[in-house]
Formats: C-alpha cells, sequence, structure tokens
C-alpha cells in the first residue's frame, strides 16, 4: 500500500469510485457501471469480456478481493447478491460521472449501448422482447464461425479480458496450453486461473505439456541465431512426440476452432508456430496466428 491507499493505480480509482457509491452497490451493478464509465470516458483501467450477466471484467473482480483483504471495502452477502461498500474515513476525491441506473434498468442500458457484451448473457430473453431480443440474439451470429482452423496465440502484452475477446471473437471452443509450465505471474494466465476462466465464457481448456520446452533451453536465448537453432531442434524432434501432435488434430476435428497457445507475442518467437506447421502440413488443415 502507498500510505494509506492500495497499490496500484487502478485500486485506488476503483476504490474512489466505490467511495462516491456512499450507500454501497451490487457486485453486478458495480460491474455494469464502472463498463459504462470505461466506455463514456476512455478510461483504461479494466478490460471486460461478455459473461452471464453481461459486461465482466476478471481483474476488477480480483481487485475488489484484494480490497477488501485489506480493509478498504466490505462485502455484505444479501440473498442472491453481494453489496460493496468503502468504509474508513477518507478525503474528497475526484468527481465521477456515474450512471443513475440500478438493477434490470442498468443492465438493460448496458446491453442497449454496448451489445457485444450481451452476446452470453443468460438472462436476455427476461429483459427484451421484439425486436430488441431479436437485433440482440443477431448480434451473438456475428460471431458464429463454423470452418476449421487451428489458431495460435500469444498472452505477452494482454489483459486476461483482452485475450479472452480474442477467442471469442474468432468463435474458438478450446484453448490448447502448450506451456511446459503454466504458470505467470500476470493476473489470469496460470493454469488453475486460466481454466477458471475460459471455463466461464465457455471455452474447454486443456493443458498438453510434452509439447513443451523446457525452461532451461529458453533461459540461455540471445540471438535471432539462437532462437532459429531452438526451433530447428525442436521440430526434428516432433516425430518422437508424435501422439500429442495427434491428439490436438483430434482435438481440433472434434472442435472445429482451436488455439494453441503459449507467451510470446510472436508466434515465430515461439515453439507454438513448429506445432503449428507440423500439424497443418501433416493433415492439411487451415491456421491462423492471433
Amino acid at each position: 500500500m502507498i500510505g494509506n491507499q492500495p497499490t496500484y493505480k487502478r485500486q485506488r480509482f476503483l476504490l474512489a469510485f466505490l467511495r462516491q457509491l456512499k450507500d454501497g452497490v451490487t457486485a453486478t451493478d458495480l460491474q455494469k457501471l464502472v463498463f459504462l464509465h470505461t466506455m463514456t470516458e476512455g478510461s483504461n483501467y479494466y478490460e471486460f469480456v461478455p459473461y452471464k450477466f453481461g459486461s465482466y471484467s476478471f481483474q476488477l473482480k480480483e481487485d475488489l478481493d484484494i480490497l477488501q483483504r485489506d480493509g478498504f471495502v466490505t462485502f455484505e452477502y444479501v440473498q442472491d447478491s453481494t453489496r460493496i461498500k468503502a468504509v474508513g474515513d477518507f478525503p474528497k476525491e475526484a468527481f465521477f460521472r456515474i450512471a443513475p441506473e440500478r438493477g434490470n434498468a442498468l443492465i438493460r442500458r448496458a446491453y442497449r449501448e454496448h451489445p457485444y457484451y450481451a452476446i452470453n448473457s443468460e438472462i436476455t430473453k427476461k429483459l427484451f422482447r421484439g425486436e430488441e431480443l431479436k437485433r440482440l440474439s443477431n448480434g451473438k451470429q456475428a460471431y458464429t464461425k463454423t470452418g476449421q482452423v487451428l489458431f495460435t496465440i500469444g498472452y505477452e502484452g494482454k489483459s486476461i479480458e483482452a485475450f479472452i475477446n480474442n477467442l471469442i471473437k474468432n468463435n474458438i471452443r478450446l484453448l490448447c496450453d502448450v506451456r511446459k509450465n503454466p504458470l505467470s505471474r500476470k493476473f489470469g494466465f496460470s493454469k488453475r486461473k486460466l481454466q477458471h476462466i475460459t471455463g466461464t465464457v465457455g471455452i474447454r481448456y486443456v493443458h498438453i505439456p510434452d509439447l513443451g520446452i523446457e525452461s532451461d533451453k529458453r533461459s540461455v536465448l540471445e540471438a535471432a541465431e539462437d532462437f532459429q537453432s531452438l526451433f530447428e531442434d525442436y521440430a526434428k524432434a516432433l516425430p518422437l512426440r508424435s501422439v500429442f501432435l495427434e491428439e490436438i488434430y483430434t482435438l481440433l476435428r472434434t472442435n472445429t476452432r482451436i488455439a494453441l497457445m503459449c507467451f510470446e507475442r510472436q508466434p515465430e518467437m515461439c515453439h507454438r508456430h513448429v506445432i503449428r506447421d507440423y500439424i497443418a502440413k501433416t493433415y492439411q488443415v487451415r491456421s491462423q496466428d492471433l
């Protein structure tokens, strides 16, 4: 903490936002209020994904838990919701323009203004009728793609929400993690957390560590030639891992659109491009890097 303030700037923003909501707010309403503020004010503290009740930020939820742990906010569990309130004495802070709606009215506004974030909603039919419902349903169809594609994706430089949105917008149905050790200091990308997050948005997660590269082999890489040599050796040894490559092809056939995932932003700097090339050539499938 900095003085008597949270460590990160985004957490300080969230706390100031909550302090303006003096009577507290439900967890669902807070997600929508911060979302609308983000979209209208150009705030870049949080990103969101289309979730079962509309826009949702996993990082925001994580920060709320941290603020609660450190005594800045309280959680009160009432019926089927959680009410969140800032606690303690605090100075007057920046004023935020916060939407006045709450509950279903707030959700309706968020859906109407930003329909992409309603595509995974479980309550759309409860909130809308007629042409509005049809328009939201058609919005979901725009992200329904059927062609078989083997994608690759790296999470370097991405938030978990930006990463998940990339998967959703390409209708990727299964994420295949080819890291040897699926651990990350970046929020959301260690195996257990990533498996949970992908599952909540309807994307399967599979980890195939036998296709990963040992950390000690990557730690000595410096020049482009070092990477090229590593990937050439990896490609030569791929036939010894044929059972795992066949597993990827089986996953592709049964799920139609899957993504090979690792860390590096550029596929050419990651062994996933070697796997991609092998699968694409051996089984004559289409591939695409995200």
